[in-house]
């Protein structure tokens, strides 16, 4: 059966063709620049709102004209799960351009398997750079290297084999901010290995814009200041998802939705990728099971009022977790309709200056964001979830 007969959306999992929502103007930006080595990049999001998805997108896009290798930070922890996963990304790039016909990655995998004298022979089988960083490896092994030495031995690991190949390297970074768990000066050794890098090029992601200021935009202080692009990623176009949302229903399940429908849905989900998929599903459950031809307003709300039910376990753990006492009441009466900070101090019962540091902590993980001296929850279904406490 094939994948457009299955399902007209797609939650989870890589999100590629038919379920891709095209970003146009930051995907033509990435991919041009990151094709002419011209300048690395760093996208900044909330949750949900499809940076994981548009890095894959980028680097599927340029597959064929360079190395590009997906890592995933948030379970690198530690310097020697680091190293690994850059050599091992790095490697799984190159097999897919070339083949697999010199299988380096089989090797890789094989020298993290052996003992030390059996993994130091096989290096010496394969030479050049991945002998170098796997040499490093297993002296980290034995107590002979530190993390530093690690750290730094993967970081220049992509140069020195891109060299080698003759190829040039994308190297997509996604969650960065799980890197600080490595120490504070892990982002210092980006900038000293990017100041001399000639063929590799950098695509960072992360969702906490504190982290991502002090990495990259304060002058005279972050490690990376002025060494990237920066591309914010607000909610999708709501006319990119209104076509998205009729083609897929349309073409899959030869079903319409109608106009009061459909900004009903927009008005629920807006432009957050992943909710435009989840909520997709959910319609999609509803039309399968009672044989719809057209769906109504009344579907695309019991579709709505079943993904919060669905995401309640999810966000009752944010909720009791993740906010201190002022942060949850600073969000209830956004819920309840404050904007301001003068509304917000008097539903919280507060001074407006009592509230400055949670707001900016609020705005610093994108939690909320402020336009024109006014706040909101950047995600508008936690949002709803809130005004249903």
């Amino acid at each position: 059966m094939s994948q457009e007969s299955q399902s007209a959306f797609k939650v989870g999992g890589r999100i590629e063709d038919p379920y891709f929502i095209d970003r146009p103007d930051a995907q033509d930006v990435l991919l041009r620049d990151a094709r002419a080595l011209s300048q690395s990049h760093v996208v900044i999001a909330p949750r949900r709102f499809g940076k994981t998805a548009l890095l894959q997108r980028v680097c599927t896009e340029l597959s064929s004209e360079m190395l590009a290798a997906y890592v995933n930070c948030l379970p690198l922890h530690r310097p020697e799960l680091f190293h690994d996963r850059i050599v091992e990304a790095v490697l799984d790039a190159f097999e897919r351009r070339r083949g697999r016909t010199r299988r380096l990655l089989a090797t890789w995998k094989d020298v993290l398997k052996r003992p030390v004298i059996g993994a130091l022979e096989r290096l010496e089988e394969v030479g050049g750079s991945l002998q170098s960083v796997g040499s490093v490896r297993l002296k980290f092994r034995t107590q002979e290297a530190d993390a530093d030495e690690l750290l730094r031995a993967a970081l220049d690991f992509p140069e020195r084999f891109a060299e080698e190949q003759g190829e040039s390297i994308l190297l997509a970074l996604d969650e960065l901010q799980a890197l600080t768990a490595l120490g504070d000066g892990v982002f210092a050794r980006f900038k000293s290995v990017m100041d001399t890098q000639r063929r590799v090029v950098y695509l960072f992601s992360g969702s906490s814009l504190a982290l991502l200021s002090d990495v990259f935009a304060r002058e005279g202080k972050s490690p990376l200041y002025q060494m990237v692009g920066r591309t914010f990623l607000g909610e999708l176009e709501r006319g990119l998802v209104s076509d998205f949302v009729k083609r897929r229903l349309q073409t899959v399940h030869r079903v319409a939705i109608t106009e009061a429908a459909l900004a009903r849905f927009l008005d629920s989900v807006g432009g957050i990728p992943y909710y435009v998929q989840k909520l997709g599903l959910l319609l999609e459950h509803r039309l399968q099971l009672r044989g719809l031809e057209t769906l109504e307003e009344a579907d695309v709300d019991d579709a709505f009022g079943g993904l919060l039910d669905e995401l309640d376990l999810d966000f009752q753990e944010r909720w009791t977790t993740r906010f201190s006492d002022q942060q949850q009441a600073i969000l209830l009466a956004l819920a309840e309709g404050a904007a301001t900070s003068s509304e917000i101090a008097e539903r919280a019962a507060t001074a407006p200056e009592n509230l400055t540091y949670n707001l900016k902590k609020l705005l610093g993980t994108m939690v909320l964001r402020k336009d024109e001296g006014r706040y909101r929850v950047t995600d508008r279904v936690f949002a709803a979830w809130l005004a249903r406490l």
